[in-house]
C-alpha cells in the first residue's frame, strides 16, 4: 500500500512525507525530484524552456511510475491533482491525503522561495490565493483531509500515522 500526498505548494509534502515514510517504514519518492532527476532540470527551468504543458505531461509519467512501487509515501507536485489519471493512478495501490494549508501559511512557509514557476512575476500572496482557490474542489478528492496550519511536519506525521493505525488502512483493499 502507498500514501500519496497532496497538497497546496508549501502545504509540507516533502517535509512531512520523509518523516512518515521513516515513521512507517516506508520508502519516500518526491514526483518533482523524480521529473528534476530525469530531466536534469529544476522544475522552474522546464517550465521556461518547455512550458506547463510539458511539466504536465512529465509529472504524469512520474506519477505512473512511482505507483508501481508499493510500500511508498509519494509526495505529489500541487498540480499532480488537476490530471484525474494522476488521481486513478494514486488510488490503484493507495490512499490519498490531502495535506490542507491556508494561503496565510503557505505563504509565510516559502515566501523566499523564488523558484515556484506558478508565482514567478506575481504578487505573490494574491497569486497563492487565486491559485489555491482554483484547486480546491480538486485537492477534495481525497481519502484523508489533515490541516497543517501551525504545525510542525513531524506533528502532522504523527497525525497521519494515527489515522492510518485508527482506521488499519493497510488492510484495506482498493
Amino acid at each position: 500500500m502507498n500514501i500519496a500526498l497532496t497538497g497546496f505548494m508549501g502545504s509540507g509534502k516533502s517535509a512531512v512525507g520523509k518523516i512518515l515514510a521513516e515513521k512507517l517504514g516506508m520508502e519516500f519518492t518526491d514526483t518533482d525530484k523524480l521529473i528534476e532527476d530525469s530531466a536534469e532540470l529544476s522544475i522552474a527551468e522546464i517550465f521556461d524552456k518547455h512550458g506547463e504543458a510539458v511539466f504536465r505531461r512529465m509529472e504524469a509519467e512520474a506519477v505512473e511510475a512511482v505507483c508501481e512501487k508499493d510500500n511508498t509515501v509519494i509526495s505529489c507536485g500541487g498540480g499532480a491533482v488537476l490530471n484525474p489519471k494522476n488521481i486513478g493512478n494514486l488510488r490503484k495501490k493507495g490512499i490519498i491525503i490531502n495535506l490542507k494549508v491556508s494561503a496565510q501559511n503557505a505563504y509565510e512557509r516559502i515566501k523566499g522561495d523564488s523558484s515556484r514557476p506558478l508565482l514567478k512575476g506575481k504578487n505573490f500572496p494574491d497569486a497563492m490565493e487565486k491559485l489555491m482557490k482554483e484547486r480546491e474542489g480538486f485537492y477534495a478528492d481525497c481519502d484523508y483531509c489533515v490541516d497543517t496550519n501551525g504545525k510542525a511536519p513531524a506533528e502532522i506525521a504523527g497525525e497521519i500515522v494515527k489515522t492510518v493505525e485508527r482506521k488499519n488502512i493497510k488492510q484495506i483493499e482498493k
